[in-house]
């Protein structure tokens, strides 16, 4: 199953799996010997959060990179811990923030989120400086010149990560792993618009898996694809994105099925068969 697929749509896919076993450091001037005045430049702003911030919430920071995806966790500039409101009356709040950092380019703001016992994942962005929604992202440069950037608003959004369904099942593969395989994943779509940015559900499979069961946290909401994906090791090419397999309408087999996810509900048998017989 090919789909036609903007190439930069799909981009995140390969970086979340180069870092889903990564846990993410946060390093200060102090851990790695810089000078305190290294830090010159500025960035302010402040967060909307327009919805009641879920009780697993252990932390709401935000980073800043010079490159997206970053290629070494170093690279990151990464704020204090961020003061939120668990209130479940409080539906409307707006968080301050102010960060000091090198003067230079940065491709990437964003708010990244932490659940309470989980290690860090990047695949938990909740925000970002530009669209979310699209995943477009907009720079910042700070330099002599120009040594503060303000104004830095950034809309977040909780309800990707407030999961409180779980939904389960097992992938059986059929075939040979090849040997070029770069990343294996379930994922779970509300529609292809999802493939803009970070999908709502993804889920690193190991290589060389024979059975895979899973069972993972999901939002409330309609899930019309629910796919495992593949991609090989070298240059990005999404040419060479391929579907492996579908979970099918039970009712009837053959055809792509969907689920429905109501609040606090579990979903069990998300059946799928992935084949690698035509992939190499």
């Amino acid at each position: 199953m090919d789909l036609q697929i903007n190439r930069w749509r799909f981009r995140f896919i390969c970086l979340f799996a180069a870092i889903s076993f990564s846990t993410l450091y946060f390093y200060a001037c102090e851990d790695v010997g810089v000078e305190a005045n290294f830090f010159k430049g500025t960035v302010k702003g402040e967060l909307r959060i327009d919805s009641v911030v879920p009780e697993s919430t252990d932390e709401i920071r935000v980073a800043l990179s010079p490159d997206f995806p970053p290629s070494d966790f170093k690279e990151l500039q990464i704020s204090e811990v961020l003061s939120v409101n668990k209130d479940t009356s409080l539906h409307s709040q707006i968080i301050p923030f102010e960060m000091q950092l090198p003067y230079g380019k940065y491709d990437a703001t964003v708010v990244i989120w932490k659940e309470k016992a989980r290690s860090w994942s990047l695949t938990d962005i909740v925000g970002l400086h530009g669209n979310l929604e699209r995943f477009e992202l907009k720079g910042i440069e700070l330099n002599e010149a120009h040594p503060t950037e303000e104004g830095v608003s950034m809309a977040v959004d909780l309800s990707r990560v407030n999961r409180t369904s779980t939904v389960s099942g097992t992938i059986d593969f059929i075939g040979d792993w090849p040997a070029n395989t770069f990343v294996t994943a379930l994922i779970m779509l509300r529609d292809f618009n999802d493939l803009n940015g970070i999908p709502p559900v993804l889920v690193f499979i190991p290589t060389d898996s024979e059975q895979f069961t899973f069972a993972t946290g999901i939002s409330p909401a309609t899930y019309t694809i629910i796919a495992v994906v593949w991609l090989p090791l070298g240059d990005f090419d999404l040419t060479k994105l391929r579907f492996l397999g579908v979970y099918e309408n039970p009712a009837e087999p053959g055809e792509a099925g969907q689920i429905v996810v109501q609040d606090s509900v579990r979903i069990s048998n998300i059946n799928i068969t992935a084949d690698f017989t035509n992939v190499k």
